[in-house]
């Protein structure tokens, strides 16, 4: 049984400075909609922490709230710690895809904001097309693949996966998303990796029903996986959890608990900001060791979008 989530409404990447990272992803296309900054600390229970206080913004592409929102934080209870994902194949959230009309441009204001090239541009074999790709690094090391496309858009979140069948099943069986590519062994080009051999994997990709991005879940072959699965901490650099809007919160945890995930405490109340709608929230490590999230606003105000 799958939960009551309807899409997916945010990524989550946590910074060391807010100012500079938000300056990186607009210089990709984003545009700050909403800061999201708790005057007072509050329990951190939900998140596996014992207090938290953070500074925020919600940042969109093109698409709107039709596509995925970038939640940029910076942790100020605790202070950030760790360091983002490599880009290997340890288990866990390892990127974003994000496109862009004019990839070159993109680049030139991506490595003026503090960002770093690791490789490409590169043309690459995607069907029918031949895309050019590059991969870039944030001001914190987080990798960014920039696809040129028609427009600037949050296209796509990059699991790499311990077991992919079992990942597979858990994505579409218990948070509901759907297969849009089954599972497939590809060469990728060690050029976009800043390795020196090409990387064998399996992929699959997967979309919820209501948005325009889509998740690809990744198990790395040759080289092997680096590390096994581990929980990050809320508070580490990097990707750290995606979340889903949900009309019953409690309902999902029942589903969550029943399908074998523990959370790491049960559906509680979290302030994202005082003029904003208080929130119920569940979050708990998926098969990767990935945070996945459920968010029902309350019916105390209005709504997170507004």
């Amino acid at each position: 049984m799958a939960i009551n989530g309807s899409r997916i409404y945010h990524v989550n990447s946590n910074c060391s400075d807010l100012e500079r990272s938000a300056l990186f992803y607009e210089a990709l296309g984003l545009t700050r909609v909403l800061r999201t900054v708790p005057s007072a600390s509050q329990s951190g229970e939900a998140f596996g922490l014992a207090e938290v206080a953070w500074d925020a913004w919600m940042m969109h592409s093109d698409d709107g709230m039709d596509g995925l929102s970038l939640d940029l934080l910076e942790w100020k209870v605790p202070e950030p710690s760790g360091a983002p994902a490599s880009l290997d194949g340890e288990p866990g959230y390892n990127r974003l895809m994000i496109t862009t009309p004019d990839l070159a441009a993109t680049l030139e204001r991506a490595l003026a904001a503090g960002g770093t090239l690791v490789g490409g541009p590169i043309e690459v074999e995607a069907g029918p097309d031949r895309p050019m790709l590059a991969m870039v690094l944030d001001p914190d090391g987080v990798p960014v693949q920039l696809l040129a496309s028609d427009r600037v858009s949050i296209a796509q979140v990059v699991v790499n996966c311990d077991d992919i069948d079992a990942t597979l099943a858990y994505y579409t069986d218990v948070m509901g998303l759907t297969v849009q590519h089954d599972v497939s062994e590809m060469v990728w080009s060690h050029e976009l990796f800043g390795g020196d051999s090409d990387i064998r994997v399996r992929a699959a990709i997967l979309a919820d029903g209501g948005s325009v991005f889509t998740v690809a879940l990744v198990q790395w072959l040759d080289p092997a996986p680096v590390g096994g699965v581990r929980v990050r901490g809320a508070n580490e650099l990097g990707l750290f959890r995606m979340a889903w809007s949900t009309t019953d919160c409690a309902g999902d945890e029942a589903i969550v608990r029943a399908a074998g995930s523990t959370p790491f405490a049960p559906t509680g109340e979290l302030s994202v900001g005082d003029d904003l709608p208080l929130l119920k929230v569940l979050f708990w490590p998926g098969p990767n060791g990935e945070c996945l999230e459920v968010i029902e606003v309350t019916d105390r105000s209005g709504s997170l979008s507004s």
